[in-house]
């Protein structure tokens, strides 16, 4: 579906079976205080579906976040790879920054009638900091339809916080055209990490790899689909 005058589009499940599958997948998967709509969910499907088996609700995944893909699709909707820097007199790069950078709102729902603890993106973003070996999770405002949105944000700006990341997301993989924007940001990464755009050749491949990713890509290539999974 492709809303009107809109940059996007939507992709609607409305048959019931295909309903309650995704609500049996998502049950013991989900991390962040969505939860709240899957328990809705599900008491919404027990109520309908008096003559199927009761679906359990089970609580939030306490698993590792490098274990399994649920980070990578997190990152999918809402991370960012970014690679900046300036060209001297020579075009020669310098003070180069690549960093992936994912951020969440602060609160899950305004005024809801849940406890802080649920209603907070806090804990999940922790997680995230955690796992990429990343310092604070910063507290930042973005600008949503007209109006200022507090949001939590985690940025892998350390060699090694991206080079977690780069070993997670070589295990499980992106599989919009956000894989082919971490590929051109690993290449640029590594161009950072050994000093390759102090030469001139090195800055131009930075250039490049920088005018290739996120709005400015021209190219798309899906082969990632191929390995595509499912969970069952």
């Amino acid at each position: 579906m492709h809303p009107k005058d809109s940059n996007y589009i939507d992709l609607l499940f409305q048959d019931l079976n295909s309903i309650q599958s995704i609500a049996v997948l998502l049950n013991g998967n989900m991390r962040t205080p969505k939860i709240e709509a899957l328990y809705r969910l599900i008491d919404w499907l027990n109520a309908k579906y008096k003559d199927k088996p009761e679906i359990v609700k089970l609580g939030l995944d306490p698993s590792e976040l490098g274990s399994n893909p649920w980070l990578a699709g997190f990152i999918e909707a809402d991370g960012h790879f970014y690679c900046g820097f300036d060209l001297n007199e020579k075009c020669i790069a310098n003070t180069v920054k690549c960093y992936m950078a994912i951020s969440q709102k602060n609160l899950y729902k305004a005024n809801a009638d849940l406890s802080e603890k649920d209603n907070s993106n806090l804990y999940i973003m922790e997680k995230i900091r955690e796992f990429l070996d990343v310092k604070n999770v910063n507290q930042i405002k973005r600008i949503r339809g007209g109006y200022i949105e507090l949001a939590y944000s985690v940025r892998t700006t350390k060699k090694s916080s991206c080079e977690i990341l780069i070993n997670y997301l070589n295990a499980y993989q992106l599989f919009s055209s956000k894989h082919q924007d971490f590929l051109d940001w690993s290449k640029a990464h590594n161009i950072r990490i050994h000093k390759k755009y102090k030469t001139l050749e090195g800055s131009s491949e930075l250039l490049f790899l920088k005018n290739s990713m996120n709005t400015k890509r021209t190219q798309f290539n899906w082969d990632s689909l191929n390995n595509f999974y499912s969970l069952m």
